[in-house]
């Protein structure tokens, strides 16, 4: 089970970057219906979930600090491709993203224990 969660993360990452690094004329495109407002958060959160159910052996404050920086490189790269893609670094996406990080987690922390009890019946 924690194999399946883990391959889920990092498929999740890699179309999280790419979402993220969407021209803004084609991301305005993107459907996001009730999460207008708040996709980073809600993108953000489920990757804090699901790292959160597929980790292993680091703490839980090293994965939380690496999806903190994840977000503040991605904020960064829209920055530098400004020019390219018209997107800009923005101190309330950066917000979002370090608060779905600690929702995500914290949900995942609470699941946790539930998913590794499933990993050791099957």
């Amino acid at each position: 089970m924690q194999r399946i969660i883990q391959r889920l993360a990092i498929i999740y990452v890699i179309v999280l970057t790419f979402l993220l690094e969407l021209p803004s004329d084609v991301a305005e495109e993107v459907p996001v219906g009730i999460l207008m407002g708040y996709t980073h958060m809600f993108a953000f959160a489920l990757l804090g979930f699901l790292v959160e159910l597929s980790r292993k052996k680091r703490s839980i404050l090293f994965w939380v600090g690496l999806l903190v920086m994840y977000s503040f490189a991605t904020e960064v790269m829209q920055w530098l491709l400004h020019p390219l893609c018209n997107r800009s670094f923005e101190w309330a996406d950066l917000l979002q993203d370090v608060v779905g990080v600690l929702l995500g987690t914290a949900v995942g922390h609470y699941f946790r224990p539930f998913v590794q009890r499933q990993a050791r019946q099957t």
